[in-house]
């Protein structure tokens, strides 16, 4: 498995945010999103690759353990890059070990892989629905409806995520929100803007109170605490 860090922090996002959290960032990602810089670059540019530690999946979970004990983790969050471009049978092998040992997971992911059988009833997935102004909106549509079918069908809890570089990506994430009704109550819908993008977290209140969206708002909890830029945050 290719992992460009683990560290302990504060989740930042999505249901469990503010809830302390081991981070499994894995190297790779099969999207570039040309409309803005991606603020993981050291996770998806293969110039770093050399910077990424292979493991095996015993390998990990007894390193994401150690690093889960000291900080007193209960939650662990996979993302990246994209988690579901490491080999299925690793994934699940990970996965499996972790939540049987007690620990709670969490998946960020952009929702353009299929996801295997096997994890929609062991992970929380927050998928983030890309927008056109991330420059990767036309890409994996029938993929993305796809796995929504799968996380309404599970158990457990699931989201998305609607990441907004300016009012434009707003209306779109309305209209593809409308599209799928079978899904507003099984999902939990977030919006949020783009770190520096063109529209502010104000205008997109006034946004989701106008249209009367039942969406909460993603602010980017670690962006606030720490330097955008910074690893290991």
């Amino acid at each position: 498995m290719r992992v460009s860090e683990v560290y302990a922090s504060v989740q930042g996002e999505g249901p469990r945010t503010g809830q302390t959290t081991v981070f499994v960032r894995f190297g790779g990602c099969n999207l570039r999103c040309p409309g803005w810089p991606c603020d993981t670059q050291h996770a998806i540019d293969p110039k770093y690759r050399k910077q990424w530690t292979k493991y095996e999946p015993y390998e990990l979970v007894d390193h994401v353990k150690q690093v889960a004990e000291e900080a007193g983790a209960k939650l662990i969050t996979l993302t990246g890059g994209e988690p579901f471009l490491q080999k299925n049978e690793e994934l699940e092998a990970l996965c499996h070990a972790l939540t049987g040992q007690g620990y709670a997971l969490e998946a960020f992911t952009n929702g353009t892989i299929e996801y295997p059988d096997w994890a929609p009833e062991n992970v929380s997935m927050i998928v983030d629905w890309k927008l056109p102004g991330s420059g990767e909106f036309s890409k994996f549509t029938d993929t993305r409806h796809q796995n929504l079918k799968a996380l309404n069908e599970s158990s457990i809890y699931h989201a998305v995520k609607f990441v907004c570089k300016d009012e434009a990506d707003f209306h779109i994430a309305r209209s593809l929100y409308l599209s799928v009704p079978e899904y507003h109550d099984s999902l939990i819908w977030y919006y949020g803007k783009v770190w520096d993008g063109e529209i502010s977290d104000a205008e997109l209140v006034k946004l989701a109170l106008f249209w009367m969206l039942p969406w909460r708002l993603n602010v980017q909890l670690h962006n606030h605490i720490w330097d955008p830029q910074e690893r290991g945050r």
